[in-house]
């Protein structure tokens, strides 16, 4: 358990999932994730712009941002989605430290994260929109 409070709403058993909204629905399946990267592979730093995108388009609960341990690493995924001009984006998208993110943020600290390969993006993909890929992808 990544968290130490337990009258928080936000610290829960149980599987997890991340939503995101581009293009349609995308669930990612978070705990797979988590076992993929128990690999052996070292996380690296966010990059701050990277980490400000992904902090101001979520969600946060300020009571959970207090608590939560900045030393656990996130989890970077690849996504892909075509945008609302029909454009098609492949880009990295955090699903999982978004609060621990937020608090490094507000304390001047690096965040760290874990990348998962585009296989492993698409493996722990639950649910997507059907994005068909430009040519030569």
């Amino acid at each position: 358990m990544y968290f130490d409070e337990p009258q928080c709403p936000n610290c829960r058993d149980g599987a997890q999932n991340f939503h995101y909204y581009a293009g349609g629905e995308f669930i990612f399946d978070v705990d797979r994730a988590r076992r993929l990267i128990d690999d052996g592979r070292e996380p690296i730093e966010l990059d701050e712009t990277t980490m400000l995108e992904n902090i101001e388009s979520s969600e946060l609960d300020e009571c959970h941002i207090a608590h939560v341990d900045p030393t656990v690493p996130g989890i970077l995924a690849h996504i892909w989605y075509r945008d609302e001009s029909g454009m098609y984006v492949h880009d990295r998208l955090l699903i999982d430290g978004h609060h621990r993110a937020a608090r490094c943020q507000r304390e001047g600290r690096p965040f760290a994260v874990y990348v998962l390969d585009e296989t492993e993006s698409r493996a722990i993909l639950r649910k997507c929109p059907k994005v068909a890929e430009p040519a030569g992808v």
